[in-house]
Parts: structure tokens; C-alpha cells; sequence
């Protein structure tokens, strides 16, 4: 009889245990309880949740520690949490994801290492088993449980931190941001550490236990050793005794100047993964393998030329590739180190040897220009006038407005802008308009939004229009938000566009601290661009064989004449030869080759044809050709001194140039010196006159 009583006894105790702290109810039979903090009767919790993917600037995330006094395997993770804003009628928005993590301690161990000492994190990715725990201090309580992929070798005798938050929508009835709770427990140092915000954000160590309890596996343990080869090339996580079936995860790091190379045991390769994952079923001692390694850094110049990528630690030997992409309004000239060439090509591969930086050299595209405002009066307010290349720009806004300012000088250098910029004049919204002196395709501008820590970006929108009627708008989010992040805002209308309105179209649809007002700079631009054409075809030239015969053309299709290139070309007969500014033979002395104005000076042929080739960035054109004749240019052959009379000193003054070769004794105008030159002075000299 009294053995049943004390059976009885047992039993309700056993129950009021289990009603307590139920989630020890759920354990797995082989896991022991190794450390707990249990429930505190009177109720109470702590918010640990956000809002995903991108946060709420009152998301809140709590830590609490925990020390082992020996070495131990932890296999589980149980807790006990609450939902806290339902009962104002918001309504509940359900778990669908936790996430657990494992902290080491800063030096002295008042908190955790947030910064650097992140352990293990693991994602649920549902609810943990969410079970109804009873009521306390007037909200029901649930349990939660957590299996690791692997389990955690925690040291004897060392402070870690245990984090476990929610991830949670908005709730059903109307704007309320997530609200799951971990339970305020007992047994601990009666304190715990939280963030309050999104990036960055405040945390402080507040009062107060949280509930969750670490488990172990009771069942026979194995020895996992690791070394590191060479010696100082890096370091292991993850070693020590782990259950007999459970999974190991050993985790390699190299130091600087080293990369990994695999996993060995007894000189056999078992992974080339740094994070080797294994089940347990004996000891084995195992080697981490590194070897010199280098970092690859790349850049890009300017920076809002375009894009790089292929950064990295190598290992030596390895392939490094590296490639650069350009932005609208630029193309990619080489590869630079510190102002040697590498390469020409956008892909670059070459073998790691030691520490590299290269540099993506960017120039502007054909009939492309940007406006970087360096050479704008500095303290200015809008409007201002610049120009670029052979571009004009009127600048002006509306509200406040904006001025030119040095980046920096209050503060604010966002990612990309240098020198100076355009820089808001108030608080409150306006836009930025800039009139073209000709008409563009393109249009980008980089710009930076007053965004304090947010985890999302206003939105920014660009409308062009042609002779004010409006011809496309387009609009731009920041890709990676934060404080005063940098975006890339573009239009592109193929059939023209004179004038680009930057407006600040819409807030971030979650931050907080934030302002309806933003930064620009490096504005570029790509001017319309026409294929070249010929307006005005080169004109028949006749010339005396000393004198200059001259060709002229006029084009037409660029945004300027500058745009322009010319080559002249000329036919003898036997097919088209670019000239150069030169004695060329045949055709006499060349100047203007290049150029829309071409001169033979004493040409030595009649009948030459030439031509014109005009280039623009957009396309080529070719002129229709003329003709050079020479023309007997002097009044009287048989006269060939031209001293008025006809006498045996023509004779001389004839004989003298024909000997050498002078194309004044072309007499028959044949193109050439010879024989027929002196029939044909004779017979008009002995004619005694013309």
C-alpha cells in the first residue's frame, strides 16, 4: 500500500514536471538535458522576430549564454515562446521559419561577439514543432525543438550565446510587425543581451532569463581529430567526441597567405569541401591541407564605367578570371596593374603567383560624354550651364533646388560620387531637369537617397521628353540598400530625346529614417548619332602643272563637325589608293589627306580622279569623285622665258628645264617630259610665236 502511495506521488510529480517545462516531454530517448533554463512561473517574454527578407526598424533579436563544465557534444535546442500581439486583435501571424545560432563571447564575456564571433547558424525552415504549452501571464505558451545537422562541440568552461528569433509576415487585419516571443525563464545569470533595428541597430543587456534547454546524446562517443598541414597555414573547428551515428562537421579556415586544398586521413584524400561532413562511427584523426594562396582584387576606372568582377583568394597556381563589364555610355578599354597594360580583353585569365590588383579601364563610348560636375562652380545653386565634349547641358530644378557642393564637405561621400556633386538645398522634395543642347538616346545618372540603415530603397524615376512632349520614363531602386547607398538611374529612347527630369518617385516601403531627397553625379550621356552622309560632293579641278589644285567636301549626319573623319582617296586608273599628306608619286605633293579640304600641290598628272570617305561614329559615307586636268598655263610655248620675244634664249631656258625635268616643259601637257615636249616647243618656236 505504501509503495503505491509513493508510486502515486511520483507520478504527479512526474506530471508536474512535464506541465512545467513540457518540451522535455519530447525529447528524443537517446538526448539528455545537459543545461536548462526553465519557465518562470509568473509568465513574461522577450521579442525575438523580423520581418522577412528585408527587416523592420523594430525587429528585435535576444541573446542569452550559457557555460558547460565539461566538454560537450550539444545535439539539441529546445525553447518555449509566445505570441504577443494577437489579443489587441491584429491578429496572429504565424512562424514559418527560426533561425539558431551559436555566438562566442567578447573579451570578458559580457556579450556576445556580434561582429566576428558567429559559431554555427542553422535556418529550421519551419515552425520547430510548435506545440501548445499551457497559459502564462495571460498568452499561450508553445514549445519549440531543434535537432543540429551536427552537433556543437562546446568547450568546459567557456561563455557561448545561444540566439533563436522568429520569422514572421506582417499580421492579417492590418500593419503590425511580427511579434514572437521567447518565454522569460529562471536559472540563468538573470540577464540577456538584444538588437533592437535593422542594420546596425542598438543593443544593450537587458534583465531577465530566457527559456530554452541544450541537449545531449547519451549514447557511446568517438574521437574526431584534426591537424593542420603546414603548420600555421590555418585552423580547424569542429573536432572532439561526438555520438556514435550522429553527423561531424569539421570546419577548415586558412590564415592569410594560404588557401585549402582538401582533407586527408592516412594520406588518402577524403573531401576537397573546407566544410567536411561525415556520420560518426570511430575515431579517426584527420589533416587539413592548405598552400599559398593570393588575393585578386579588382576596380573599376572611373568607377561609374562599368563593373568588375573575379575577386578572390586563389590558390597559387590556380586559374584566376577576371571580367569587365560596361555601363551604358562606355566600353572597355584594358586591364591595368598600377599603369601597365595587362590585357585588352573584357575576360582575363591568367595564373595566380602572387597579390594582384587590377584595374578595368573604362572610356566613353562613341558619341558618349558625362557631365562629372568637377568643373561646375563650386557653392553654385541650379541653374548652371556646362559643357561636355561638344554637348551643353542647362541644369536647373524645382522647389529648393539643389547646388554644387564638394562630396564630403558635410559628411556625405556615397559610394562612387568624388569631386563634386549636386547636392539638395532643403529637406523637402525636387526635381532635377537638364535641357540638352542636342538630342540623346541615353541617359544615366548615379544617385544616392537619404536612407539611414534601411534594409530597402525609394524608388527614383527618369521621364524624357523631345521638344516637351513626353517620350519614355523609367524608374530605379537601389540594388543594395543600407545608409546613403549608391544607384544607377537609366533612360534609353532610340528615336531622341532633349530634356531628363529626375524625380523622387517613392519612399522605402518599410525603412524608417529616411528623406525624400537625394544626391547626383557622373550624369552620362549618348548623343544622338546619325550615320555620316555627303552634302556637298568635291568639285572638277583645272590647274597648271605648277600650281595647287584643290578638292573640298562637306558632310553631314553627326551631332557636330568634330564627330567627323575624313580619308581621300585617289584613281589613276587602276583602282582606289588612300592618299597621305606626302610626295606621292603620280598624283604630285599631298596635303590634307585627313581632312575636308584636300591640295595637290605641282601635280604631275591630268586626268587623276579623286574621292572622299566621311566617317562618323554611326556610319560611313563615300563622295562621288572629281576630276584634276592640267592646263597649259603659260601664254606662249614658243616664248618659253616669257621675256617678249622669240630667240635662241627660249631655247636655252627650255632645254634647261626639260633637262630637268621641271613640269614647266610639259609643253604638250601629256603628263610627261619627253621628246614630244620638245617637237612641240620647236614647232611653235620655229614658227616664231604662238
Amino acid at each position: 500500500m505504501l509503495c503505491r502511495t509513493f508510486a502515486r506521488i511520483a507520478a504527479h510529480l512526474l506530471v508536474l514536471v512535464v506541465s512545467l517545462f513540457p518540451m522535455l516531454a519530447g525529447s528524443a530517448q537517446a538526448d539528455v538535458s545537459i543545461y536548462s533554463q526553465p519557465p518562470n512561473a509568473a509568465g513574461g517574454q522577450y521579442k525575438s522576430s523580423w520581418y522577412a527578407p528585408d527587416g523592420l526598424n523594430n525587429d528585435e533579436y535576444v541573446w542569452d549564454s550559457f557555460t558547460l563544465s565539461a566538454n560537450t557534444a550539444i545535439t539539441q535546442i529546445q525553447w518555449r515562446g509566445a505570441y504577443t500581439n494577437y489579443l489587441s486583435g491584429a491578429g496572429t501571424s504565424p512562424v514559418y521559419n527560426f533561425t539558431v545560432a551559436i555566438y562566442s563571447s567578447i573579451a570578458g564575456g559580457s556579450q556576445p561577439d556580434v561582429v566576428n564571433g558567429r559559431l554555427v547558424r542553422y535556418q529550421v525552415g519551419n515552425n520547430a514543432g510548435e506545440t501548445p504549452a499551457g497559459i502564462a501571464g495571460g498568452y499561450n505558451m508553445y514549445d519549440y525543438h531543434f535537432v543540429l545537422p551536427a552537433a556543437f562541440q562546446a568547450a568546459a568552461n567557456t561563455k557561448y550565446w545561444v540566439q533563436i528569433y522568429a520569422w514572421q509576415g506582417l499580421t492579417p487585419n492590418y500593419y503590425w510587425p511580427p511579434d514572437w516571443s521567447i518565454a522569460r525563464g529562471t536559472g540563468g545569470n538573470g540577464s540577456h543581451f538584444r538588437r533592437v533595428g535593422g542594420t546596425g541597430g542598438s543593443f544593450a543587456s537587458i534583465s531577465g532569463d530566457c527559456v530554452f534547454t541544450l541537449m545531449a546524446s547519451s549514447l557511446p562517443t568517438f574521437n574526431i581529430a584534426a591537424d593542420v598541414a603546414p603548420v600555421g597555414a590555418g585552423s580547424i573547428t569542429g573536432t572532439g567526441a561526438y555520438p556514435s551515428g550522429t553527423n561531424a562537421s569539421l570546419s577548415a579556415t586558412a590564415n592569410h597567405g594560404y588557401g585549402f586544398i582538401n582533407w586527408t586521413e592516412n594520406g588518402t584524400q577524403v573531401s576537397t569541401n573546407a566544410q567536411y561532413n561525415f556520420t560518426v562511427t570511430r575515431d579517426r584523426t584527420l589533416v587539413a591541407n592548405f598552400t599559398p594562396a593570393y588575393s585578386v582584387i579588382t576596380a573599376a576606372s572611373p568607377t561609374y564605367g562599368g563593373t568588375t568582377s573575379g575577386d578572390g583568394i586563389f590558390n597559387e597556381g590556380s586559374t584566376v578570371t577576371v571580367t569587365a563589364t560596361p555601363n551604358q555610355g562606355f566600353v572597355f578599354s584594358e586591364w591595368s596593374y598600377f599603369g601597365t597594360q595587362m590585357s585588352t580583353s573584357a575576360t582575363y585569365s591568367f595564373p595566380a603567383s602572387q597579390d594582384t590588383t587590377l584595374t578595368a579601364v573604362f572610356v566613353p563610348a562613341p558619341n558618349s560624354t558625362t557631365f562629372d560636375f568637377d568643373d561646375a562652380p563650386v557653392h553654385t545653386s541650379l541653374p548652371i550651364s556646362l559643357i561636355s565634349d561638344v554637348l551643353g547641358a542647362s541644369f536647373s530644378a524645382t522647389g529648393s533646388g539643389f547646388s554644387i557642393q564638394p562630396v564630403g564637405s558635410v559628411g556625405l561621400a556615397p559610394a562612387g560620387m568624388s569631386g563634386l556633386y549636386i547636392f539638395p538645398n532643403s529637406v523637402f522634395p525636387a526635381d532635377l531637369i537638364v535641357d540638352f543642347s542636342l538630342p540623346i538616346v541615353d541617359f544615366s545618372i548615379m544617385y544616392s537617397p537619404q536612407e539611414l540603415g534601411c534594409d530597402d530603397s525609394a524608388t527614383m524615376r527618369v521621364t524624357a521628353f523631345m521638344d516637351g512632349a513626353q517620350v519614355g520614363t523609367n524608374t530605379a531602386t537601389v540594388p543594395v540598400p543600407g545608409t546613403y547607398p549608391t544607384g544607377t538611374l537609366r533612360i534609353t529612347v532610340p528615336s531622341g530625346f532633349n530634356r531628363a527630369v529626375v524625380h523622387y518617385d517613392s519612399r522605402p516601403p518599410r525603412c524608417q529614417d529616411y528623406g525624400v531627397i537625394f544626391l547626383a553625379d557622373n550624369l552620362t550621356v549618348t548623343m544622338k548619332c546619325d550615320p555620316a552622309t555627303v552634302t556637298q560632293d568635291p568639285i572638277d579641278a583645272a590647274v597648271c602643272p605648277n600650281d595647287i589644285a584643290s578638292f573640298y567636301v562637306i558632310a553631314g549626319g553627326g551631332p557636330a563637325l568634330n564627330a567627323f573623319s575624313y580619308q581621300w582617296q585617289f584613281n589613276s586608273g587602276t583602282g582606289w589608293t588612300p592618299l597621305t599628306d606626302d610626295v606621292v608619286p603620280g598624283v604630285g605633293t599631298v596635303w590634307g589627306s585627313g581632312s575636308a579640304f584636300l591640295q595637290i600641290m605641282n601635280p604631275l598628272a591630268s586626268g587623276l580622279q579623286f574621292r572622299c570617305v566621311v566617317t562618323d561614329p554611326c556610319g560611313a559615307a563615300t563622295s562621288n569623285p572629281a576630276t584634276l586636268s592640267l592646263t597649259n598655263c603659260t601664254p606662249c610655248p614658243a616664248d618659253f622665258n616669257q621675256d617678249g620675244g622669240v630667240d635662241g634664249a627660249d631655247v636655252d631656258a627650255f632645254f634647261t628645264a626639260w633637262e630637268a625635268g621641271d613640269p614647266s616643259a610639259d609643253v604638250n601637257l601629256d603628263g610627261g617630259i619627253d621628246g614630244g615636249d620638245v617637237a612641240t616647243f620647236f614647232t611653235a618656236w620655229e614658227a616664231g610665236g604662238c
